[in-house]
Order: C-alpha cells, then sequence, then structure tokens
C-alpha cells in the first residue's frame, strides 16, 4: 500500500511540475506576443505621425536671413556662393498611389524659388519593416519635367505607375529613428553606393519644421565630392 501511495504522489508531482511549466510557458508566450503587438503598435503610430506632419509646404528663408546676417556662405543661383545653404522651397504632399503602398508622400522641392529648378522629386513608400522599424523607400521619376508642380494638382499623378518610376536600393531607404520630439531619418552609413561614390542624405522630422542634410562621397577615400552648407542642416519652417 505504501508503495502504491509513493507511486501515485510521484505522479501527483510530475503532473504538477508539467502544469506549472506550460503555465509558464504559455505566460512567457503571451508576454512575447504582448511584446511584438506593443512594437508594432509603437512603429504603426510613428507612421502615421510621419505622414501627418510631413505633409505641407516649407521652405529655409528664416535660416538664410540669419546665415546672410552673420556673413555665412550662401549658394546664389550664380553659384558665387557655392559651399554654402541653398534657398530650398519643399512641397510633401501625402497621396493614393496603392501601387507604391499604403503610405506614400509625392516630394517636390526647387532651388532660389524658381518652380522650373527641380532639386528634389521623388515618390517616397513609407512601411515597417520586419524588425518593427519605419523605413523610407526613395523612388525617382523617368521623366523628370512631365509631372512638375504636380504638387498643386495630385490628380495629375492618378494612375503613375512603378513603370514610369525606378526605386533606390534598399540600402538607399531612409530609416527612421525618434529622436526627442523630432523624427531623424539616415541612410545607412556609407550603404547608398553608386559606382565608385555612396551617398549620404538625411532628414529630421519636426510638427513643423523639415530639415535635411546631403553629400556625396568616393567609396576609396570618402573625399568629397559634393556638399552643401559643410553637411549641416538646411533648415526649413512650415509655411502651410
Amino acid at each position: 500500500m505504501k508503495r502504491i501511495n509513493a507511486a501515485r504522489m510521484v505522479k501527483t508531482a510530475v503532473a504538477s511540475l508539467a502544469c506549472m511549466l506550460m503555465v509558464s510557458g504559455c505566460s512567457y508566450e503571451s508576454e512575447a506576443e504582448s511584446a511584438g503587438s506593443a512594437a508594432t503598435s509603437t512603429a504603426q503610430q510613428d507612421l502615421n505621425t510621419i505622414m501627418k506632419w510631413w505633409g505641407g509646404s516649407y521652405n529655409n528663408d528664416r535660416q538664410l536671413t540669419a546665415l546672410a546676417a552673420a556673413g555665412k556662405p550662401i549658394w546664389r543661383v550664380d553659384d558665387t556662393g557655392k559651399g554654402g545653404h541653398i534657398e530650398v522651397t519643399s512641397h510633401y504632399r501625402a497621396i493614393d498611389l496603392p501601387e507604391f503602398g499604403d503610405h506614400v508622400i509625392y516630394v517636390e522641392e526647387t532651388k532660389h524659388g524658381d518652380p522650373e529648378n527641380i532639386f528634389r522629386q521623388r515618390i517616397y513608400a513609407l512601411s515597417i519593416d520586419d524588425a518593427d522599424q519605419v523605413r523610407v523607400k526613395l523612388w525617382y521619376f523617368n521623366d523628370k519635367k512631365k509631372y512638375v508642380g504636380a504638387w498643386k494638382d495630385l490628380s495629375r499623378l492618378k494612375g503613375l505607375t512603378k513603370e514610369e518610376m525606378f526605386p533606390l536600393q534598399d540600402d538607399c531607404d531612409l530609416l527612421v529613428k525618434k529622436q526627442g520630439d523630432k523624427y531623424h531619418m539616415p541612410m545607412g552609413d556609407k550603404a547608398c553606393v553608386f559606382g565608385k561614390n555612396y551617398f549620404s542624405y538625411q532628414v529630421l522630422l519636426g510638427e513643423d519644421s523639415f530639415w535635411f542634410r546631403d553629400k556625396i562621397n568616393a567609396v576609396a577615400d570618402d573625399s568629397i565630392v559634393s556638399m552643401a552648407g559643410d553637411y549641416t542642416y538646411h533648415e526649413l519652417d512650415r509655411v502651410n
């Protein structure tokens, strides 16, 4: 009888331990799933905020006025101030283009207040990657004149197809990180390579501000091929 009771006690203990392990496992899985959901939720919130903030028109008039007063170089239309900051007007417009994704922005930037002097014209496709990080894919227009001014009438872009564009490689995506009350969006370090050069472009986006800086370096020795404003930010403020 004692042997039978002992056997029963062992079985009961094993069953209890298994139950505890199962509960613990279930608890662990639940916490992991919860953490994954929280990360996705945060990334989605960031994505929604970026789409809300980025839409608008910007210029760096205030910055240029301050630079001129301080005697700093400004890259004028005749290039007499080459190496300084450029006068830039930027237009960012959220647009419905499902072929490029669920969160798409049309980008049009001009230099020196000249609508025909296009500095940057892109389609930006924002998404959340497998690491729960917001990424920005950059698409270039094959025809650089066909859609100039489309920020004023987005219907002109209706039906735009990927055949009319070409994307930069994934290594050129902007990788979004929260930085204080702004979103920092750099490319990967020395990642965006074209032939003998690599391109560095960064954005710092606030609720009412859009800053950017860019430069091109040689892969071989990191020497500067092209750069404006000593790679300091062009500080653009929202104007509408």
